[in-house]
């Protein structure tokens, strides 16, 4: 009758395992390996070298998003120059027409943007990261 593992495994724990049966001397084995521990030597300058290569993957990644960002902006700018171009568009200000006669206004409006950001920048955003 075979003796199935879980019962070599608790004999071999407990001590009590038939000399001749070759399943529990090799468990017995590979118990006594398992609790040793492994021997192995880092060199010092072991986390540097990863943490070196960590940055430079790092870089690299980030290199090759702004690549493609331009490649996107690019593709992007000639197909609007190609539909313009496609489509006949004229390019025309008629909606802003109006400023022509309000200049005090578009003054005030660019006046009251710059105010609006120096109190951003003044106030709003003391706190750093």
């Amino acid at each position: 009758m075979k003796i199935n593992e879980n019962e070599i495994q608790e004999r071999v724990e407990k001590g009590l395992y038939i000399d001749n049966d070759l399943d529990a001397i090799a468990y017995k084995k590979i118990f006594q390996l398992a609790s040793t521990e492994p021997e192995f030597y880092l060199s010092p300058q072991f986390a540097d070298r990863v943490l070196a290569k960590i940055e430079l993957a790092d870089k690299k990644s980030a290199a090759r998003e702004m690549h493609w960002l331009y490649f996107g902006i690019g593709i992007l700018l000639v197909g609007a120059v190609v539909g313009s171009i496609m489509i006949g568009f004229k390019p025309s200000f008629g909606a802003f027409k109006f400023l022509a006669s309000y200049p005090g206004l578009f003054f005030f409006g660019v006046a009251f943007i710059l105010l609006i950001q120096w109190v951003d920048k003044k106030l709003v955003r003391t706190t750093t990261l």
